[in-house]
């Protein structure tokens, strides 16, 4: 399904304001991106889902008033990286313990979850990058290097 004979690198940005709108927002445009692609089904909403925790944890914890969070596509023969940047160099990825019956406190390890893999680069003077791969067809695995 996802293995092309000549593969295309894809890439897509956009800045989003500090602002919990910016989630919804995020939602609607991975979705569109994606969609653009050629994406579909469980990849797509695992992505929307993605892009939806790593934004709000920018917005919530860690823009402290810079105003913007960049969000970032790169697919390359059906695999994906999502990437949400925020100011905050701190290299710590907050994992409160979750309450037995509260709302907060999933979100990191729901993105594990659904990545087929994950990290974060961060740099004190330049914030930093939370990162997850995706890929369309997960029994495919990933592309063969160099191809």
């Amino acid at each position: 399904m996802s293995t092309l004979r000549n593969p295309v690198l894809r890439t897509w940005e956009t800045a989003l304001t500090e602002h919990s709108i910016s989630v919804r927002t995020a939602r609607r445009l991975v979705r569109e991106q994606l969609t653009s692609w050629g994406w579909a089904g469980d990849p797509v909403d695992d992505l929307v889902l993605i892009a939806s925790e790593l934004v709000t944890n920018a917005v919530v914890h860690a823009c402290q008033g810079s105003g913007e969070v960049r969000l970032y596509l790169q697919e390359f023969g059906g695999d994906c990286r999502l990437e949400v940047w925020d100011p905050c160099g701190d290299l710590r990825l907050r994992r409160p313990h979750p309450r037995r019956f509260g709302e907060g406190g999933r979100g990191i390890e729901l993105v594990r979850r659904l990545a087929f893999d994950f990290g974060v680069i961060a740099r004190r003077d330049a914030g930093k990058r939370v990162w997850v791969r995706v890929l369309l067809d997960p029994s495919e695995g990933p592309p063969p290097p160099g191809s």
